[in-house]
């Protein structure tokens, strides 16, 4: 009986310590720029499907490249505006106060729970969250709005 209890004890401490261990891989990919690989990516939910605003879910970015914090949030402002998404002024700021700069390797993590808080994960950490159930939605669809910048991407995350 001891033996199963701390069994029990360390598979629930495991999936609590990753951000994704109670979810299901749904597709990955890697997104590309020129000759640069920037990062893998991997999506992961609760039913092993994507489906929008069915949480909770899971994006993961693992850097190929090293990426200033500062960079990171104005490409996240940039495809905001060109996808025409609804997105609020204090977001960036909370950003740059939760996104370290990446390194090489580094994972980046957003879980969005099922109360649509998003929390971020920096290799494995949680590192900050944003409340605003808004938030999720705007940030993903820079991965799987129609109109994404790499549409093979899209297809793979959303396990196509």
């Amino acid at each position: 009986m001891k033996t199963l209890c701390c069994m029990l004890l360390l598979l629930v401490s495991s999936v609590a310590a990753s951000p994704v261990g109670d979810l299901t891989l749904v597709g990955q990919g890697r997104m590309s720029w020129l000759f640069w690989e920037l990062y893998q990516a991997r999506f992961y939910s609760e039913s092993g499907h994507y489906q929008p605003g069915q949480y909770p879910q899971a994006l993961s970015l693992r850097y190929q490249r090293n990426i200033d914090n500062d960079d990171l949030i104005t490409a996240t402002v940039e495809e905001w505006q060109r996808l025409g998404v609804e997105w609020k002024r204090e977001w960036p700021g909370q950003l740059a106060k939760i996104w370290p700069s990446v390194r090489t390797n580094d994972e980046l993590v957003l879980r969005v729970d099922e109360d649509g808080t998003s929390r971020f994960y920096f290799n494995w950490q949680l590192v900050g969250s944003m409340g605003d159930p808004d938030f999720a939605p705007a940030f993903l669809a820079i991965w799987f709005s129609s109109d994404s910048r790499n549409p093979g991407l899209t297809r793979k995350l959303k396990g196509g």
